[in-house]
């Protein structure tokens, strides 16, 4: 259903499109099957770049009131360096949205050698991109929790426990503020969920693309998710 469609008859497109992620969620393999051709990517590119794009809003929201908080100490100089290795973690979600788009669907690509060498690597993109859809809603709950904690977040004399003065540090210790905030690690480690949800959906993204039984997709898929959820596990350890 095209634009002009969409705006004719806007009741009718929102439900398509509500049943088509409803079935994405729910039953993988119909969607594949019935919804997703294998012509171009724009649609894909589009839903990648908004899974960054929300993971990015709530950084953003964050850094206005690190810089703020911080402002008020002699101690930690927000330098030129230091805003800009900021900005850098704010665009994080964003590069991190195309960076999982390829460890998602390269990885899998070439894991399901392990079985057959049929298919090719744009078709296992072009679905793989929509295996991350989940991960839309966890950047939703993410940035919600960012936001939240951007609104009570008070940095005191007594938080201040750097004493050098190189950009990089200064930056990891004064994101490690907005890290550290209970509900932002909470929001991370459901992330953990959106990542097995994803793996889920990848099975049946991969399946038909190499010719795979179920068992045999769930195994190839189980190896990128793996290594996400330990990443994801990894960043709350290390965030408490």
């Amino acid at each position: 259903m095209g634009v002009s469609n969409a705006v004719r008859n806007p009741g009718s497109y929102i439900s398509r499109t509500l049943g088509l992620y409803r079935t994405l969620l729910t039953d993988p393999e119909r969607f594949y099957d019935e919804y997703i051709g294998s012509r171009r990517v724009k649609s894909e590119f589009a839903l990648v770049l908004v899974v960054g794009l929300v993971g990015l809003v709530g950084n953003y929201l964050m850094l206005d009131t690190l810089t703020f908080e911080f402002e008020a100490f002699e101690s930690v100089v927000i330098n030129d360096q230091v805003r800009f290795q900021l900005q850098q973690r704010v665009i994080e979600p964003l590069l991190g949205a195309f960076l999982l788009w390829v460890w998602f669907g390269v990885g899998m690509y070439y894991v399901a050698w392990l079985y057959t060498t049929i298919g090719t690597t744009y078709v296992t993109m072009k679905r793989t991109a929509w295996a991350l859809f989940p991960l839309l809603i966890g950047n939703v709950i993410h940035t919600a929790a960012m936001a939240y904690a951007s609104t009570t977040l008070d940095v005191t004399e007594e938080d201040i426990t750097i004493s050098t003065s190189l950009a990089d540090e200064v930056s990891s210790f004064v994101w490690s503020q907005a890290s550290g905030e209970t509900v932002v690690l909470a929001a991370t480690a459901v992330g953990i969920v959106f990542a097995l949800w994803t793996g889920y959906i990848g099975a049946y993204a991969i399946k038909d693309v190499r010719d795979l039984t179920t068992s045999e997709a769930y195994k190839v898929a189980a190896v990128p998710t793996v290594g996400y959820v330990l990443y994801i596990v990894y960043s709350v350890f290390t965030a408490l």
